[in-house]
């Protein structure tokens, strides 16, 4: 590597380690406040997933992290890998996760198992002067409904199974990074992104031509609880990528402008490092709610913005072999006026009172 090559993955694995050291602490005894003040810049922003939504400063974000360890009071974040480099000037680092532990006690109205649960979460955080900025917290919380027996839709076209992490010996490392190979895993994810079916695609050849020759041929698709996980070409269209494009007929992205503000619509993170990529946007696609085969819900017209996280992994050919993706599902719900936490009150109590009291 030549000496910005050098630098820039220096700086990449700092940021790593940053990120992978706030995790370890936040899965250690004692309050989170701590661990955040050790970590992250007082007046940190923290983007959560909703309901939580934005949080400011880092009593905020303790408060969260904390009413998590009180649902599960051993919760540990086992991470399955962490991505670090630099986008639109900013240092950024990214990480993939299972908190996992007992869960001893109600958390956003979910009733606890008293077992074992993993909660997927990911991490993307913006790196200043050596610690943590601004962060973004996405987790899968339709998923611990399920865990927990009170999911409240259909089945899941896909499957339901835990989120596997990468093989052993795929770069999947939070004390290294490799900027240069990293350029060009992303390269190619954004490649395929591109090639997406746009709004006016409709036969299955217009859906598939750009978007399917860089991935390979058995692929895993790891999607949200309420789609699911896939396999192969095939699966991935039939049990994913078909539903939602009927569903959301119109769905766009958002360019990004030299300059723009973080908080901008679009892309807010895009990174490669070594034989992984992430991008996330918040929103970054927006859609009409029109077709019904979404979660199993009818059409309720509404413009929806969607969060959306994905990691990626690569084989040694540049083929798309692991993408695990995290989408704000409740956050879409809410737009449409399904407030999911509210239902899931009296799904945990079949003897909750419905009326308002008085009436």
């Amino acid at each position: 590597m030549d000496t910005l090559a050098v630098d820039a993955a220096v700086e990449a694995a700092a940021s790593k380690m940053l990120l992978a050291r706030l995790l370890a602490d936040l899965g250690a005894d004692g309050p989170a406040q701590a661990a955040l003040d050790r970590h992250c810049h007082p007046d940190c922003v923290w983007e959560v997933f909703h309901p939580f939504n934005r949080l400011e400063g880092n009593t905020a974000g303790a408060r969260f992290f904390d009413r998590l360890r009180a649902a599960i009071p051993d919760c540990e974040y086992r991470t399955g890998f962490v991505i670090g480099g630099a986008y639109e000037g900013r240092a950024m680092v990214s990480s993939l996760s299972h908190a996992i532990g007992t869960f001893d006690h109600p958390w956003l109205g979910i009733p606890p198992t008293h077992g074992l649960v993993f909660l997927r979460m990911g991490v993307h955080a913006t790196v200043r002067e050596g610690r943590i900025a601004k962060a973004y917290v996405l987790f899968d919380v339709l998923d611990l409904m399920l865990q927990a027996g009170v999911y409240p839709f259909r089945r899941s076209p896909g499957s339901d199974a835990q989120w596997p992490f990468p093989p052993c010996d795929t770069g999947a490392t939070a004390f290294a990074a490799d900027p240069v190979r990293g350029a060009e895993s992303l390269r190619i994810v954004y490649e395929m992104q591109i090639g997406l079916p746009g709004p006016k695609a409709e036969t299955r050849a217009e859906l598939t031509a750009r978007h399917s020759p860089h991935w390979h041929p058995n692929m895993n698709w790891f999607g949200p609880a309420g789609i699911g996980s896939t396999r192969g070409l095939r699966g991935f269209r039939n049990y994913h990528g078909a539903l939602f494009l009927q569903a959301f007929p119109d769905r766009h992205g958002f360019p990004r402008a030299a300059g723009c503000a973080e908080d901008t619509p679009g892309h807010y993170i895009q990174l490669g490092d070594g034989n992984y990529a992430v991008t996330g946007g918040a929103p970054s696609l927006r859609g009409t709610h029109a077709g019904p085969e979404w979660l199993g819900l009818p059409p309720t017209g509404r413009v929806v913005d969607m969060r959306v996280a994905d990691w990626y992994r690569l084989d040694a050919g540049g083929r798309i072999v692991d993408n695990w993706v995290m989408i704000d599902v409740p956050h879409m719900l809410d737009q449409m006026g399904l407030d999911i936490f509210h239902d899931v009150v009296f799904a945990a109590d079949r003897g909750r009172e419905r009326w308002p009291i008085g009436v």
